[in-house]
């Protein structure tokens, strides 16, 4: 843990890791012995509770019965603000890892599923030889993170053929506890799986509101591919405003670390401007990871967010907030950096 962390992050960023294990494990999920991440973090819980003399987690099914049915702060030493009102690690009636508890298991020195994304896209880069041609392979991951009817023909194509050879061997097939009646789904909006039947109604891993929710479906569920939940989440998901937010700048935008998903244009004077694309729930570690990625950079990082994260001041007081001291972070939406030519002024972190 940082100084900058509050007490409890690393452990429930344990507890979120040994969520994120157990789902990549499925259908096994409930046969001994558990990940050794999940029983790990649970021990950590037991000896925490019965430290703060509170209620005890007395075994696996019931620590995933509070990630799914409690806060975390009610069970783990956390400032009560820590995360957004009702956060939780597991969702309750999709009965997936919440994109909340994707972005917790990537904090800390231990953090994981981001740090994936970053590994498979790095080991990409390196195979493919090229900045252009990564940057091709990039954007088809971003723009097909499910792949639900395989057609060989459309992508064997001159124009796909040889991104689809260097990208082929990311995709895998969809994790069995989500196709339903010989049908899989993902969401027509945000492109990431997505479940029909849940008890709250559709559900989707990006998060789009249920109401709004427009499905398209596969018959053929042993023909899907899917990448891992690593690329849908951290990369793909906020791929596609990235995607708009290139369109807005045009010829002015250029990947500086591409990997990173960090971008460059021309700021004012002529100075250059870096930003990041993110889409995540929680403003706090959203702000934790952003200044760890500012550090390698010589000035401000920008970090550019979907319009409807800052249409109340909430997301964007705690993220400024939880800046640490010197940070060059300025948090922006969509709208606000490309409505006009950003200035170059550093955002300075609190305490």
């Amino acid at each position: 843990m940082t100084a900058h962390e509050p007490p409890g992050t690393e452990l429930l960023a344990a507890v979120a890791r040994g969520v994120i294990d157990l789902t990549g494990i499925r259908p096994s999920a409930f046969r001994l012995p558990y990940p050794a991440s999940l029983q790990l973090a649970l021990d950590r819980v037991v000896l925490e509770s019965i430290t703060r003399r509170t209620t005890v987690p007395r075994s696996v099914p019931e620590l995933l019965t509070w990630c799914r049915e409690r806060a975390p702060m009610e069970w783990l030493f956390l400032p009560r603000d820590f995360l957004t009102p009702g956060a939780r690690l597991i969702h309750p009636t999709a009965d997936e890892p919440t994109r909340t508890c994707a972005e917790l298991a990537s904090l800390g020195r231990h953090g994981a599923l981001e740090q994936e994304a970053q590994s498979l896209l790095s080991k990409l880069a390196d195979t493919c030889g090229s900045p252009a041609r990564f940057a091709q392979c990039r954007d088809f991951l971003i723009r097909r993170p499910v792949v639900l009817r395989f057609d060989p023909m459309e992508l064997l194509q001159p124009s796909l053929a040889n991104t689809w050879r260097l990208v082929k061997d990311l995709y895998g097939p969809v994790p069995d506890h989500y196709p339903a009646d010989g049908l899989v789904h993902c969401c027509s909006g945000c492109g990431l799986l997505a479940k029909t039947d849940t008890a709250g109604g559709r559900w989707c891993e990006g998060g789009c509101l249920s109401e709004d929710l427009k499905l398209d479906a596969s018959h053929q569920p042993g023909k899907a591919l899917v990448l891992p939940l690593a690329l849908r989440l951290f990369l793909s998901l906020p791929g596609r405003t990235e995607l708009e937010v290139r369109a807005r700048l045009g010829d002015r935008s250029a990947p500086l670390l591409a990997v990173l998903g960090i971008h460059r244009i021309p700021g004012r004077n002529g100075e250059p401007l870096d930003y990041q694309v993110q889409d995540r729930e929680q403003p706090i570690p959203a702000a934790q990871r952003a200044a760890e990625a500012a550090s390698g950079l010589d000035g401000q990082l920008n970090v550019v967010v979907p319009d409807d994260r800052t249409r109340s001041p909430v997301y964007r007081q705690a993220f400024e907030l939880a800046l640490p001291p010197g940070a060059r972070v300025r948090l922006r939406s969509v709208s606000e950096f490309t409505a006009s030519e950003p200035t170059d002024g550093t955002r300075r972190g609190h305490a």
